[in-house]
């Protein structure tokens, strides 16, 4: 059977290796080559199997021994790729955890440097992690006596301006005011109620004719009374306050 040559396109003989009108040589045929081989093999084989009916028996009895090895092979890649999916999944949830732990522990340390109240000490962070809980107790403990004194002073201040004294109105102008607080109000132009730890309360006052006064306030058997007086800068003690400076208070009239 005739061939053409792919360079010039003559006719050539089935298997001549060089052109006989070109020169050039014929490159060979990869597949039929191959087909003729793989031929050649079974043909071998077919004859060999034949010949030797024990090398037949053989190759059967081999078949359903690489079958099974086949499945346990399978098997064994299904557990390793199982075994190495688990291994990289927990590997990342540690991962992420311990990324997760960085992050916050980092927020703290930055915001554990923003707090005003911490102390810096000579100790480092150990010694303000002891001196901040103190110092926060120490600041509310202030907060809550100077809330209960100026409450306590409060309430004195009340229970005084609201407290009358009986007097003896023998003879003399009937009282005007009903407490300390409508007396002192009606006598003096201006005036403030106070309260000292040391002092008690007391009031201070001043008259349209530019009188000052300071009047402490005490309690003597029950009644609320006043014990001292200073007009002026000049003071004033006694039993007989109640009866000439502070009724006449009691009576001065209402202001306009």
């Amino acid at each position: 059977m005739s061939e053409t040559c792919k360079f010039c396109g003559a006719l050539i003989e089935e298997g001549a290796q060089i052109c006989t009108n070109c020169g050039k040589v014929i490159p060979k045929k990869r597949g039929v080559i191959r087909k003729k081989r793989e031929s050649q093999f079974s043909a071998i084989n077919s004859s060999v199997y034949k010949n030797n009916p024990v090398q037949t028996d053989d190759r059967h009895r081999f078949e359903p021994t690489m079958a099974s090895s086949n499945q346990v092979y399978s098997k064994e890649r299904k557990r390793v790729s199982r075994n190495t999916f688990e291994r990289n999944r927990r590997a990342q949830k540690t991962e992420n955890l311990m990324q997760r732990d960085f992050a916050n522990n980092n927020f703290d340390a930055q915001a554990s440097g923003l707090r005003p109240l911490e102390v810096e000490t000579s100790s480092g962070n150990a010694g303000k992690s002891k001196l901040h809980p103190i110092l926060n107790k120490i600041g509310w403990c202030i907060v809550l006596v100077v809330f209960l004194y100026f409450a306590y002073g409060g309430i004195r201040i009340l229970i005084t301006k609201n407290a009358t004294y009986n007097f003896n109105l023998e003879g003399t102008k009937p009282l005007v005011a009903e407490d300390y607080g409508d007396a002192m109000y009606n006598y003096f132009e201006s005036g403030w109620w106070h309260y000292r730890f040391t002092k008690g309360v007391y009031y201070t006052g001043e008259t349209k004719n530019g009188d000052k006064f300071e009047l402490y306030f005490d309690k003597r058997d029950g009644k609320t009374v006043v014990i001292k007086l200073v007009h002026n800068g000049e003071t004033y003690q006694g039993e007989k306050l109640m009866s000439t400076w502070i009724m006449g208070m009691f009576m001065a009239d209402i202001r306009p």
